[in-house]
């Protein structure tokens, strides 16, 4: 799979003060992990804004290039976690995690879905439930995304992570049972848009009353 590279610098100064300064100056502060250990860097947020085009995936390899590390030729990470300022909806913190060659690694990949389903073209109504999956793979196995054919689901049917493709290397981790799509009966939308909608009336008048016997 293709791997994407950043440049990265370490950083010495820590705490909030700190990472504020950073990110003033356009950079992002990150913490890259590796078994129990941890090193403090920074990443331009120009750079990594390009990478994702705001859609970060952590199916994504890095080839994550230190600027003043001894020795490195480059690691390989994939992002564990991110932080997003819910104001700006800015990446304010972003966590590496280093890849060992020859070790499994376990991280969630989104899915994408191809095609219109038969039973939509009906009148159905396309329920996507699962957006990521989990899976266990080597990083060579990682996939970006996982492609699903929906096209031939019928109203009332659905796919399950046990009914998926088996891609090599890739073991998908969770319920088998669990559904990732499913087309329903207009009926069944219906019924459960109304019920959503009487619960949140129901919701708004036990807020009223409470708020009158204040």
């Amino acid at each position: 799979m293709q791997s994407h590279v950043l440049n990265a610098d370490l950083r010495t100064e820590k705490g909030k003060n700190a990472c504020n300064k950073i990110r003033s100056g356009g950079f992002i502060p990150a913490v890259m992990y590796s078994h129990g250990e941890s090193e403090a860097l920074q990443v331009s947020a120009k750079d990594f804004s390009t990478m994702f085009k705001g859609h970060i995936s952590e199916s994504v390899l890095i080839d994550l290039n230190i600027k003043g590390k001894s020795g490195s030729d480059g690691d390989k990470v994939f992002i564990k976690d991110y932080q997003v300022d819910p104001v700006t909806d800015k990446v304010i913190h972003l966590d590496f995690y280093k890849i060992t060659a020859g070790e499994k690694i376990t991280t969630k990949v989104p899915v994408e879905l191809v095609g219109t389903p038969t039973g939509a073209r009906k009148g159905g109504i396309l329920e996507h439930m699962e957006r990521d999956l989990e899976i266990e793979c080597l990083p060579r196995n990682l996939r970006e995304k996982i492609e699903i054919d929906v096209t031939n689901l019928e109203i009332g049917e659905s796919i399950h992570i046990k009914d998926l493709k088996e891609y090599e290397g890739v073991e998908f981790l969770g319920d088998g049972d669990r559904i990732i799509v499913a087309v329903l009966a207009p009926t069944k939308a219906t019924e459960k848009e109304e019920g959503e909608a009487v619960e949140g009336v129901e919701a708004a008048e036990a807020a009223e009353t409470s708020e009158g016997e204040e």
